[in-house]
């Protein structure tokens, strides 16, 4: 069999109704030259999928998480790029051919996501400065990027969470990135469960980010001040008030600015919840 354009990387966990619509759009897609991996992170209950010969599942007997799962499904890929979507998302049906023409300027090509429920916002072009640059803000969730399978780096199974802004820290490193200024990445918020990904495990996450690639954030310091202040949001998010002043008064010694001391301000109040041990630099 020829070897597809695309492998379209799905990991999933207990989510079918919300898995069914994912690929749903991604068997909408105007290039069709592409195969789905949908990796069941050991769900509680087999996973299903329409019958079509591009999709494909494969099943992990221990849940590991979705950096993972998602290596679970690079290890298996077959096409000549590589892309993601998460089981609560959706493509939208151009997605795939705004890759292409990202793909024509650069290695990795991204493009614009909006929520399903509010207009497009906040999104960022990435250029060939992103190897500097790309921790200054949010980093696009990693279905917006598509990159050659023979260059790209598999995620780091020690995150639990942040996964992803490590792995973009290291493409941007790697690769030349190329924005495409097209909506091709729909986002879902729904209250359903976030398995092992709470605001707690999601502050660990950061701290092991900077404890790893201190040195980066040692030379920039716009980076390590916007990852502090995100420090502080998750922290109190979490109930942990006390350390989301630590993060706030650490971002504003390196950048002070009237949002940030806002945070810190409406930090400044004790927690009725439980405080939760933050501060270590494991993942788990």
């Amino acid at each position: 069999m020829p070897k597809p354009l695309f492998s379209i990387i799905i990991p999933t966990y207990a989510r079918p109704d919300l898995l069914r619509e994912a690929i749903g759009s991604v068997l909408a897609q105007t290039v069709e030259d592409f195969e789905c991996l949908v990796v069941d992170d050991a769900s509680p209950s087999p996973v299903m999928v329409k019958d079509d010969r591009r999709v494909r599942v494969i099943h992990r007997s221990k849940n590991g998480g979705p950096a993972a799962a998602r290596n679970t499904g690079l290890r298996a890929a077959t096409g000549q790029y590589v892309t993601f979507l998460d089981d609560d998302d959706l493509y939208t049906p151009d997605r795939l051919a705004i890759a292409l023409e990202g793909l024509k300027h650069a290695g990795l090509a991204t493009c614009w996501m909006r929520y399903l429920d509010a207009p497009p916002g906040g999104n960022r072009i990435l250029d060939e400065r992103a190897s500097e640059t790309i921790l200054d803000g949010l980093t696009p969730n990693v279905g917006t990027a598509v990159v050659e399978r023979a260059v790209i780096s598999p995620f780091d199974e020690q995150f639990m969470a942040a996964e992803d802004i490590e792995w973009w820290l290291r493409m941007a490193q790697v690769s030349t990135v190329h924005t495409v200024t097209k909506i091709g990445y729909l986002m879902r918020r729904h209250q359903g469960p976030r398995y092992g990904i709470d605001a707690a495990a999601r502050v660990r996450g950061r701290l092991l980010l900077l404890h790893i690639h201190a040195a980066y954030f040692a030379t920039r310091p716009r980076a390590s001040t916007f990852q502090w202040k995100r420090l502080g949001l998750l922290a109190r998010e979490s109930g942990d008030y006390a350390f989301a002043r630590t993060a706030f008064l650490r971002s504003m010694r390196m950048s002070p600015t009237i949002a940030t001391f806002w945070h810190l301000v409406r930090s400044c109040r004790p927690s009725k919840k439980r405080r939760l041990n933050c501060t270590s630099t494991s993942s788990r």
